[in-house]
Order: structure tokens, then sequence, then C-alpha cells
């Protein structure tokens, strides 16, 4: 082999290895940045966990305390009448009048969860205390039973006296119908 053609195996080789060392290096750079994006979405998604994180925590005296105050199993119709019966009971007891009996609302189709709600309206009339009585006794957490609308108006003709219309809701667990075994 004369020394023109060591030359040119030489720089064949010199080449060849530049281009096998552009071509790893570009491959290392890419993998490089695949990775590097890879660790961006990794580290959004890790900041979005612990957001989540924060909030589960400061939510879970809320879970905690609904979990020891689970609502009653029951059907609308039932819970509902018991509302409006509880709701007359409590304000004969305080002294408050109803201008309108406690009338059950009708289911509302589009509830969806766990959860159902009954809800009774009434009108009364009664002196401050005694309506403010019976409001506290109508609300209660501890029994998921709450008034969801109030308004309060002076009576026109006595000025000791008001006017109520209210709307309490009572929530609670639907029955679950079983489904009918069929025999094959």
């Amino acid at each position: 082999m004369n020394s023109r053609e060591k030359t040119l195996i030489f720089v064949l080789f010199g080449v060849a290895f530049f281009v096998i060392n552009i071509f790893l290096f570009t491959s290392f750079q890419s993998a490089m940045q695949k990775k590097r994006s890879q660790l961006d979405v990794g580290a959004k998604k890790l900041k979005l966990m612990e957001a989540d994180l924060a909030t589960w925590e400061s939510k879970a005296d809320d879970v905690e305390w609904l979990m020891n105050n689970q609502p009653v199993v029951g059907v609308h119709g039932n819970i509902g009448a018991e509302l409006a019966a509880y709701t007359e009971k409590v304000a004969n007891k305080h002294g408050v009048s109803l201008s309108k009996r406690p009338s059950p609302q009708r289911a509302d189709t589009e509830e969806t969860g766990a959860y159902r709600s009954a809800r009774a309206k009434v009108v009364a009339n009664a002196m401050d205390g005694q309506l403010y009585k019976w409001l506290v006794e109508l609300q209660d957490p501890e029994l998921n039973r709450a008034i969801t609308f109030l308004r309060i108006s002076p009576q026109r003709d006595d000025p000791t006296r008001v006017d109520c219309e209210l709307e309490v809701t009572q929530w609670f667990r639907p029955e679950i119908e079983e489904e009918p075994v069929v025999a094959e």
C-alpha cells in the first residue's frame, strides 16, 4: 500500500469517525431533550398532586364529619312528609303561628350522587324570639337538615311580629332497590 492509499484510508476513517460522532451526539441530545420534557411533565404532575393532597387534607375534617353523621336511608316521599310534620311540630312548640302549613316539595329528578334532598316550604308569623328559637331547632347539621331559603319581613300592622317564609331541606340516602334475581 502506497502513501496515497494510506492517506485515503486515514481520511475515510476520520470522516467515518466524525460522522459517527455527530450521529451519536445528535442522538444523545434528542434523548436528553426527551428526558427533560418528561421530567418537566412529571414535575407539573407532582405539583398538581401536591395541590390535590393539600386540598384533600383541608377537607379531611369535613369528610370525617360526614362519615360520622351519615344521612338516614329513605324514600323522598316519606322523608318530605316527616320533614313537614317535624317543621309544624317544632313551630307549635315555640309558639310560631303557621300562615301556611308546611308542604313537602316534589323530588328534584336531576339530583345525582349518593345523597338526595327533600324540601318543605312553610310561611309563618311570630315574635322575634319565638322565630329565632324555631329556626335554631330546625337547623341541625348533625341530622343533615338545613334552612336553605329564608325571607323575614316585619308584619305591617304589628311591629312586634315578623312574617317568615322559609324552605327546610333534609338530606338522605335513597333506598337502593335490589334487582330481581333471574333464574337461568
